[in-house]
């Protein structure tokens, strides 16, 4: 049960978008894809919705191949990054759209609402409503005709920073009581990490990692996923200005400022949430990042140890 993609293959014209792509997600699993713009995920969020046909592979939602179906046999819903609700009609008349039957449409679009906090909505338009209450709507409509799995792109994306703590809560507790398969696409780390049971790592349309967030922050597999994972994210630099053969990683929590070692140039030093994180230059480019209780100057020299790092061959 859940969904599978098999070695699936997506081309714009000479450029290739989905690079054999290997994918499982578990039944009830709240997945997420993390990548930066362009790296392929919105386009293979379309390819499971059957928004996009695939040059080959399999798509399989509970064993079975819904690879040629269109979008409306597969049981997938969508969410848009831009919520595409129709400004000409109300919150229950959006709510209702992908329901044909009319008083059935009702009867589940007010359940609906109900549960996601909007009653009070049902006879507004879109433009009456904020980033967060528009995202609820586009959600109900979504979910209306309970569908086995729900796909989201990018769904915080329209909504103020200040406000976005309490929509991804909404979101992962909803998902919780629909119990229902979600994949959901960002390029916000901070984000991924705090809504996946598991999530993948995504480049150049390829999959480069899958794994919990433990999994992937403390145990990253290439220097790509190190590089990506983490604010700040794992500083990955040649060895061997440390004597160490190959590339290694380091986080700025494992690197300790005052003694040690090594040391080099302060280039910068950053305030955050009560504590500074300093930018040192080793030798010609090589920086490493570190905590420091106190400011140190620019330019000046600071000798430092690194307390853990990865190996990374490539």
């Amino acid at each position: 049960m859940g969904l599978s993609v098999r070695r699936l293959v997506k081309s714009f014209g000479k450029h290739r978008v989905l690079d054999n792509i290997d994918l499982d997600v578990n039944d009830g699993e709240l997945f997420v894809i993390l990548g930066y713009s362009g790296s392929g995920k919105t386009t293979l969020l379309r390819c499971i919705a059957g928004l996009e046909k695939v040059d080959s592979g399999k798509i399989i939602i509970d064993d079975k191949d819904v690879t040629d179906m269109p979008p409306g046999k597969r049981s997938v819903s969508m969410l848009f990054q831009n919520y595409v609700l129709y400004p000409h009609k109300t919150v229950l008349e959006n709510i209702m759209m992908p329901i044909e039957n009319e008083r059935d449409a009702r009867k589940r679009a007010i359940e609906m609402a109900d549960e996601l906090g909007i009653r009070d909505f049902l006879e507004r338009y879109p433009s009456q409503l904020s980033g967060g209450q528009q995202q609820r709507v586009a959600l109900a409509r979504a979910l209306v005709k309970r569908p086995r799995v729900l796909l989201l792109d990018e769904p915080l994306s329209n909504i103020d920073a200040p406000q976005r703590i309490a929509a991804r809560r909404f979101i992962k507790d909803l998902q919780r009581r629909e119990k229902i398969t979600t994949i959901y696409v960002t390029h916000d780390q901070i984000e991924a990490m705090a809504e996946a049971d598991r999530m993948a790592i995504m480049m150049n349309g390829k999959i480069l990692q899958v794994g919990t967030p433990e999994e992937l922050y403390y145990e990253p597999a290439n220097k790509y996923v190190a590089a990506f994972i983490g604010d700040p994210p794992m500083a990955v630099v040649e060895g061997s200005a440390f004597g160490i053969k190959g590339y290694i990683g380091v986080r700025a929590d494992d690197v300790s400022i005052g003694d040690g070692p090594y040391e080099g140039i302060v280039d910068t030093a950053e305030f955050i949430m009560g504590k500074y994180l300093v930018h040192i230059v080793v030798g010609d480019d090589i920086e490493i990042r570190g905590y420091s209780s106190s400011k140190p100057r620019e330019g000046e020299r600071v000798k430092f140890n690194i307390l853990k790092y990865k190996i990374f061959s490539e």
